[in-house]
Parts: C-alpha cells; sequence; structure tokens
C-alpha cells in the first residue's frame, strides 16, 4: 500500500499541529473499513515518525489520541455508528 497526500504540500520548517492531526485523522478515517489490523497502523506511524514505534507511542501518545478521537468523529458524522479500529 502507498499512499501519497498532495493535498496542502508545502516546505515548512514545522508543520502547525492542528493540520498533522487533521491530516493524520483524515488519512486514518479513509483507511477504517478497509481491513486494516493494529500491525498495519504501527508500521505506519513507525516510518511516519521516522523513530522506533516505542519512542512514537511515548512521545506522541497525546497526539495519537487526538488523531484517533477527530477519525472517531469523522466517521460518526458519516456512517452513524462508531468504527472498529484496528
Amino acid at each position: 500500500l502507498f499512499l501519497v497526500d498532495l493535498h496542502r504540500a508545502q516546505i515548512r520548517k514545522t508543520v502547525p499541529r492542528r493540520w498533522q492531526i487533521k491530516d493524520l485523522a483524515s488519512i486514518y478515517f479513509s483507511c477504517l473499513d478497509i481491513g486494516l489490523t493494529r500491525r498495519d497502523v504501527l508500521r505506519f506511524l513507525r516510518v511516519y515518525f521516522d523513530q522506533p514505534l516505542r519512542l512514537t507511542l511515548t512521545w506522541e501518545n497525546k497526539l495519537l489520541g487526538q488523531v484517533s478521537r477527530r477519525a472517531v468523529k469523522l466517521y460518526r458524522r458519516d456512517f452513524g455508528r462508531v468504527p472498529r479500529l484496528p
């Protein structure tokens, strides 16, 4: 699986946290019904953050919670039910 998101392709020193949450939640939302496994999600996180998974899960815990909540909110809005998360 390859994923390219060029919606707001820009070169910046830092990406605003709000944009990062929105973009990651949108990607996650789009993948909720395609049979992703927990392993698939963890593999994506390791590559996206370009660091060992253990560090990402520790240092980005708050961000990942915000992303998950946002994706669930989008899913509930569009499908009227809570998604089954990997």
